[in-house]
C-alpha cells in the first residue's frame, strides 16, 4: 500500500509553486484552507486509493515537502 506523507510547514503552498499538481498524473492535489506557519496554502494530502505512487510530486517539490513510500516509487509494488 502506497503512502503519501506531506510536511506543510515546508512548503510553499499551491499558489506559489504548485509544482505537486502540476506533476501528479492523477490531479490529486487541491490547495488546503488552512495557512501554515509562514503563510502558504499547502496542499491537502491525496487520496492515497486514487494514487499511483509514480513519485512524481516528492522527485520534484523544491522544498522536499513530499514522501511517497511504497508502490513503483521504491520498488515496493503490491
Amino acid at each position: 500500500m502506497q503512502k503519501v506523507t506531506l510536511f506543510p510547514q515546508s512548503c510553499k503552498g499551491m499558489e506559489d509553486c504548485g509544482i505537486c499538481a502540476f506533476v501528479c498524473p492523477k490531479s490529486l492535489f487541491v490547495a488546503s484552507e488552512e495557512m501554515n506557519e509562514t503563510g502558504y496554502l499547502p496542499p491537502l494530502p491525496p487520496d492515497e486509493e486514487k494514487c499511483t505512487a509514480c513519485g512524481n510530486c516528492m522527485i520534484y517539490c523544491p522544498d522536499f515537502a513530499i514522501a511517497v513510500e511504497g508502490g513503483a516509487v521504491d520498488g515496493r509494488e503490491e
